[in-house]
């Protein structure tokens, strides 16, 4: 489609040489090995010019068909979206562990951050679309997560708890067809996480001739 084009959704298309593209010292490879998850975010907003930036990166993900089957919510901190999926992570907890303790910790982990984000995938007409829909939301999120990096920020990636109570999608507004990719908790980390991992040889099989 043509720069300025319009796509069926009446929204006009955008191409990459009229990206504005950040200025940052940081290399795509130290945002590779650098990027981590954090637990405990510093009480300071996002800015939302940040979020805008990280947010532009997602949609220019590997996507084979150009499906763009992408769909974020942004809960901002102290909405009443925030307050109503926190009470469904407590909900969710309390009825997998009859915890009280542990509840609470989870409404937190919904409360705390200063963004939190629910990236769900669109199906496709065939269960080969869908699949490929999914993988490249998820690469859209690693963009984000990349991008964040960039911004000084840590991108926090969780799959249970929250994202699988059967009412968050009707909170949310999401449609009951597409499917729940990540949660995505972002902010200024207060701690700096170590990890370490196996070698990449340990899981390559090379044919040489």
């Amino acid at each position: 489609m043509a720069s300025g084009a319009i796509d069926p959704t009446g929204v006009a298309k955008v191409n990459v040489d009229e990206v504005t593209i950040p200025a940052t010292d940081v290399s795509v490879y130290e945002a590779l090995y650098g990027r981590r998850m954090a637990w405990r975010y510093k009480d300071e907003p996002v800015p939302k010019e940040a979020l805008t930036r990280m947010l532009d990166t997602a949609v220019w993900a590997p996507n084979h068909r150009l499906t763009e089957p992408w769909r974020f919510f942004i809960l901002e901190k102290g909405s009443e979206a925030r307050k109503k999926v926190a009470g469904l992570a407590y909900e969710f907890s309390m009825g997998r562990n009859d915890n009280p303790t542990r509840a609470e910790a989870s409404r937190q982990t919904i409360l705390d951050p200063p963004i939190v984000m629910f990236v769900y995938s669109v199906p496709g007409p065939n269960e080969d679309t869908t699949q490929e829909n999914y993988a490249s939301v998820c690469c859209a999120a690693q963009n984000i997560s990349l991008a964040g990096f960039a911004e000084g920020l840590a991108v926090t990636w969780e799959t249970g708890g929250t994202t699988r109570h059967p009412d968050l999608k009707k909170t949310l507004g999401a449609e009951e067809d597409w499917k729940m990719a990540v949660m995505l908790s972002i902010g200024a980390p207060a701690e700096s996480p170590q990890t370490s991992r196996t070698p990449v040889t340990s899981f390559v099989t090379s044919f040489d001739h």
